[in-house]
């Protein structure tokens, strides 16, 4: 019985039956002229497509009484819009506009995805937006920090003379050194916009330069004045194609929807007039290339 409820032939019987059901819920207007909406159809071609829909969000296909629920629930849907537009509840509502505009751009959006590129097409973006993918340096590194606020003139002289008891023979505690920080101590792994974004641009740069090894400094930030000692550091390169060819696949289509994107409004500016207020005008600009090429 397992066996059997597992068959794509009863689910696609299952399909069909309540397909059926669901003209039997509306009534055929050529039979027997009851209502005055209009015929509502439900095509397979919807049903797959809500069935795919449901299947795509839960990671599995409906169950029969998902289906039916699934198709119920539309064909409510679609009844209470009907009702809807009959009313004019439809005009001039700015949430009915974007849905509907949403929904257009999901289903042109489709097409513009048809298709995937070769290996070869994405090696030429790769190779044109190879900055894209370039891997940046990184570094590890602990500080001890002091502050200007805390020593005022003596900030400088304090952190130097930290540096010769870090640097001698036996070597000093940096916990011991040095004032309180408010953010980490330690960074892993960090590139330069993190260390930037904790430090500031040029403490960024100066540590990014640096190579491990021993303590250096005083190391100047936004906050006041760091002894570092760099632990590792990892150079920027170029990873090979195919470690990042998802990425590149994923540019390839961020591209390709612009494109097709500018493309298909600009078709629709042709298609359609569009009349601006002068006061607007400026605020406006060109509506199309083909219009901004002829200003």
């Amino acid at each position: 019985m397992r066996r059997w409820l597992r068959e794509p032939l009863l689910h696609f019987f299952i399909t069909g039956a309540l397909l059926f059901a669901a003209y039997g819920l509306i009534g055929d207007e050529e039979d027997d002229g009851a209502g005055s909406g209009g015929v509502i159809r439900i095509t397979s071609a919807e049903v797959d497509w809500l069935t795919q829909t449901w299947a795509r969000q839960w990671g599995r296909p409906p169950s029969v009484e998902e289906a039916r629920g699934i198709i119920t629930g539309y064909l409510e849907e679609e009844l209470l819009a009907r009702e809807a537009r009959a009313l004019s509840l439809d005009e001039d509502d700015t949430v009915v506009r974007r849905r509907l505009a949403q929904k257009m751009e999901f289903m042109v959006r489709d097409t513009w995805m048809a298709g995937e590129p070769g290996d070869e097409e994405l090696r030429r973006l790769y190779a044109s937006h190879s900055e894209r993918f370039r891997a940046r340096a990184r570094v590890d590194f602990t500080h001890v920090y002091f502050s200007r606020e805390q020593r005022g003139p003596h900030a400088e002289a304090d952190a130097r003379a930290a540096l010769q008891q870090l640097s001698g023979a036996a070597g000093a505690d940096p916990v011991q050194l040095g004032d309180r920080f408010l953010g980490p101590y330690d960074f892993s792994a960090a590139d330069q916009q993190a260390v930037a974004a904790a430090l500031g641009d040029e403490f960024a740069r100066r540590v990014l330069a640096m190579t491990p090894g021993d303590w250096r400094g005083p190391i100047g930030s936004a906050y006041g004045l760091h002894l570092v000692r760099v632990t590792g550091a990892e150079p920027a390169r170029q990873p090979q194609f195919q470690s990042v060819r998802n990425d590149v696949l994923a540019l390839w289509r961020e591209l390709r929807e612009q494109e097709e994107r500018a493309q298909y409004f600009a078709a629709l500016l042709d298609k359609y007039e569009v009349v601006v207020d002068e006061s607007i005008e400026p605020l406006v600009g060109p509506l199309s290339p083909a219009r901004a090429a002829s200003q």
